[in-house]
């Protein structure tokens, strides 16, 4: 996983402080005349903590008027506490209580929070539904079932941008969505894609406080998404509920962590793996590994799969990672091929026409959600990677097929019971003999698949191509943040300058301000595919210049902070990330 982290963004126009009522400040939320229904009416108890929120207490609620309020009890004249609807600026699920299972929090414009719970999880439901329609336009009524928090944020795209804009967010599960007004309809952000989220306190100017934070939202195309709330305390509120979504996923492939393929990271970095380390490994995929590490790797990956890097060292060896990803794959809910599907997939296998048979395989994998089709190609992809060498590993198409086949398609509810394995390793041989006609692979993709198979032939050999002679020294253009966003430096290396004296001569002319031990560069080609890290004595330029021409476009070198240190510092808090944390993405202009 690479952790993409954006330039001091400290000195942009903060969004515009919101008044209520100054519909001027925020464009993007429709405004609707509420007329006072029913529907937007409801009374009864709920129990409220009160100062330093120690115990709850009955409190009889009402809502109507647009406003919200709690007295003693039903009968009392007197009123302990009036919230103005338009007062309201979040609302979400809280954690349960010892003795009060169904709490929701309602935090105002102050900043001050209120802590209620209900009898039972629908009268808790109803009053979240009822109070968040106070905070959202009408467009959005429909997505208030079971949500998990509601609030106003100001939101720009882009560390450059000054355009701010106050919109209605809703979370829900893993989708964060909000209503465009540009668009006329609802956006959503999926959250299975969110590389890393972290927030950065701003200083003061004429417009803002100390108190205010910036939540930063990194996703794999690079962008970056900045949220910020009316204060300190929605903030943060905002940013747990959108990182606990990173955490315990699950055993469902809908809810995992994905690529910007749509891949699960999990898959992705254990392939990986293997592909670093171990595509000529005898037994590949065929030998276990040790059953406490293969757990404890899981548990891992399970806990926070973009956090976890899988390195060769004393901790676990090729055959953990492999049976690793094996018991992935048959712990899904669900198996990868689908229940839905099995008989389809069986009863094709048997097909004694070749031509029928691969069409037929071609619409069942269309007929795969996206997710499942996604990881079904990447890994196809890969057996065959392995397959090409068996004279290494001795695993071949039929003995990979033998291993996935009931893997992929009985999964843990030995779907097809035992008389089926034959068949389902069938399927999985003829995916892997016809995965081109099969997942209509594009000319395109087979040239960046070849030129990924020679990449890890030369990884394999450990046989550099020796570099064409250099004569002069080479400019590379290396960018601070997104490529789009144009923050770029050049950076002059010379034919003998190694990586290490690279990051030396960044430091010394306050291009990065990391110490060299924090920092690694590493060599990322095919569009990200694959990456290494430089040795810190290897020559830079010696690598460029091998990269075929062909490839060079979608290669480039990358400067960021170094994980392996990360790894080390298992106690450092979870929620990542300082202002130093930095990546550069190079583009390289060279004339001769």
């Amino acid at each position: 996983m690479i952790l993409y982290c954006c330039t001091d963004f400290t000195t942009q126009r903060p969004p515009p402080r919101y008044i209520p009522g100054n519909t001027a400040e925020a464009p993007s939320i429709p405004v609707h005349t509420r007329r006072d229904t029913d529907e937007d009416r409801k009374s009864g108890y709920l129990f409220k903590t009160g100062v330093g929120r120690k115990e709850f207490q009955r409190r009889y609620c009402r809502l109507e008027n647009g406003t919200f309020s709690y007295s003693v009890d039903e009968k009392s004249p007197y009123v302990k506490n009036t919230i103005e609807g338009i007062d309201i600026q979040i609302i979400g699920e809280s954690q349960p209580r010892p003795g009060n299972e169904h709490c929701f929090e309602m935090g105002v414009v102050s900043g001050r929070s209120y802590l209620f719970s209900a009898e039972s999880a629908e009268e808790k439901q109803e009053w979240m539904y009822i109070i968040a329609k106070f905070l959202t336009p009408q467009v959005m009524w429909s997505y208030l079932s079971n949500f998990d928090l509601v609030g106003h944020l100001h939101k720009k795209e882009g560390s450059t941008s000054t355009d701010w804009r106050r919109l209605t967010f809703l979370l829900k599960g893993k989708k964060l969505s909000f209503f465009s007004a540009e668009k006329d309809c609802m956006e959503d952000l999926d959250l299975r894609k969110l590389t890393n989220s972290y927030v950065d306190n701003v200083g003061p100017d004429e417009r803002q406080t100390m108190t205010e934070q910036t939540i930063c939202l990194c996703f794999p195309d690079k962008s970056r998404l900045y949220l910020r709330s009316e204060n300190k305390e929605h903030s943060d509120r905002w940013h747990t509920a959108i990182q606990n979504t990173l955490f315990d996923c699950g055993t469902s492939l809908e809810n995992q962590p994905l690529t910007k393929e749509n891949v699960p990271v999990i898959v992705n970095e254990c392939i990986r793996f293997v592909e670093k380390n171990a595509l000529k490994t005898e037994g590949v995929y065929r030998l276990a590994g040790v059953k406490s590490k293969v757990n404890q790797i899981l548990q891992n990956l399970y806990h926070n799969a973009r956090e976890v890097r899988l390195t060769l060292d004393e901790d676990y060896i090729v055959h953990d990672v492999t049976s690793a990803l094996k018991q992935y794959f048959r712990e899904l809910d669900d198996p990868l091929l689908t229940s839905d599907l099995y008989n389809q997939w069986v009863k094709n296998s048997a097909s004694q026409d070749n031509a029928s048979k691969i069409r037929k395989y071609a619409e069942l994998v269309k007929e795969l959600p996206e997710v499942n089709r996604n990881t079904l190609k990447e890994l196809i992809i890969h057996l065959n990677d392995v397959s090409d060498n068996k004279q290494e590993n001795k695993m071949e198409t039929k003995n990979l097929a033998a291993v996935f086949g009931p893997t992929l398609m009985s999964g843990k509810n030995s779907v097809g019971g035992f008389g089926a394995a034959n068949y389902e390793i069938s399927v999985i041989g003829d995916l892997m003999l016809n995965y081109a006609a099969i997942f209509e692979v594009t000319q395109e993709e087979q040239n960046k698949l070849d030129a990924k198979r020679i990449f890890l032939a030369r990884l394999s050999e450990n046989q550099l191509l020796p570099p064409p002679p250099v004569k002069n020294d080479m400019h590379v253009t290396l960018y601070i943040g997104p490529k789009s966003e144009n923050e770029n430096i050049d950076v002059q290396i010379s034919e003998s300058m190694t990586t290490s004296e690279l990051i030396q001569t960044l430091i010394d002319t306050n291009k990065i301000n990391m110490p060299p031990s924090q920092v690694s560069v590493f060599e990322v080609i095919c569009n990200g595919e694959l990456e290494r890290v430089f040795n810190p004595h290897e020559k830079i330029l010696a690598e460029i210049l091998s990269w075929d021409d062909g490839m060079r476009s979608d290669n480039y070198i990358c400067i960021k902070s170094n994980y392996l240190e990360k790894k080390i510092e298992k106690v450092r808090s979870r929620t990542i990330c300082n202002a130093t944390d930095f990546t550069m993405l190079g583009a390289i202009h060279y004339s001769p």
